[in-house]
């Protein structure tokens, strides 16, 4: 099995330990770069995405161990592997108490080194894949609601700093409850499996897509002037297309509100779900009952029709 390959940076103020750090983990297919002191590093890190950190403690400007903290303090969740020759100053557990996940003495065996290495690594995926586990909705497998408010946080963060505004979906499917009545609760998932691979479809995979409750999903990407007519219209069209082409018994049919993050009027992200929330139960109310719930007397609020040039089934609201 080929073996996994990372974007590593090495962080040492001694060139020849750097260089043979460097020279260890390139003959494992791994890409490295370098960098003199924690000050250094961290402005790497804040423009470059690596997989991890291995660092020395004693530097000039900034180090190791405020490194590690600093790290921490911006939420990043980087593997961190901290070595040092001056053991009866710096021990284990002050490095792991900073945020490291190894610690290594200098001088140090190959073997040692490469043994500590790969073990962080395995430790680190393994994590990540529960925390992934964690932070996905099990039925559609999209983003869960904790995970929407995690990413969330962090791209209004970038986008604050960027000036980039934000847009918002709040998506709701319409007639939920009808089709769990009437056909049962495994067609009811079906269909929210269906309008989530929409999604999957009409969104890019750098826009955060999540499912927040039983009906309701969230879209959050960047906003331009014609971002938000776009994407809608996109949106109508694959449902319009599933439904054309579906041998289901019923429609999907969604309501949605939309709202912007605009960094120079910033609000936080409960004030925007709000927002979005409300616009979206205006269009709802405007669709009617028969949208916003079933009918009492359990009768289908949609119709099935012939129409169009291929004779396609063809759903209107009654």
């Amino acid at each position: 099995m080929e073996s996994t390959r990372y974007q590593i940076l090495v962080v040492d103020d001694e060139e020849p330990i750097r260089k043979l750090i460097v020279s260890l983990l390139s003959t494992k297919g791994h890409q490295c770069s370098i960098a003199n002191n924690g000050r250094e590093a961290l402005d790497k890190i804040m423009e470059t995405k690596f997989d991890a950190l291995i660092t020395d403690i004693v530097m000039p400007e900034m180090d190791g161990i405020t490194l590690t903290k600093e790290l921490a303090m911006h939420d990043q969740n980087l593997p961190a592997m901290v070595m040092t020759g001056h053991t009866e100053e710096y021990s284990a557990e002050t490095a792991i108490s900073s945020g490291a996940r190894e610690f290594i003495n200098k001088p140090f065996a190959i073997s040692e080194f490469i043994i500590r290495f790969d073990k962080m690594m395995r430790d680190h995926e393994g994590e990540e894949k529960l925390l992934a586990l964690s932070l996905t909705d099990e039925l559609t497998g999209l983003y869960n609601r904790r995970r929407f408010f995690i990413l969330t946080e962090q791209y209004s963060k970038v986008a604050l700093r960027t000036k980039k505004k934000l847009l918002l979906l709040f998506i709701d499917m319409d007639n939920l409850k009808w089709i769990n009545d009437h056909h049962g609760h495994n067609e009811g998932d079906q269909a929210l499996i269906d309008l989530a691979n929409i999604l999957k479809k009409t969104f890019s995979e750098s826009d955060i897509v999540a499912r927040i409750g039983g009906d309701e999903f969230v879209v959050l990407s960047e906003s331009t002037d014609e971002n938000a007519e776009i994407v809608l219209t996109r949106l109508y069209e694959n449902i319009k297309s599933r439904n054309a082409n579906t041998s289901r018994c019923y429609p999907l049919s969604i309501s949605v509100g939309t709202t912007q993050f605009d960094p120079e009027y910033p609000i936080s992200i409960d004030e925007l779900l709000s927002k979005a929330d409300a616009l979206m139960y205006t269009q709802k109310r405007e669709k009617g009952n028969s949208s916003k719930k079933p009918r009492d007397d359990g009768r289908n609020p949609w119709r099935k029709g012939v129409g169009g040039d291929n004779g396609k089934t063809l759903w209107q609201q009654k």
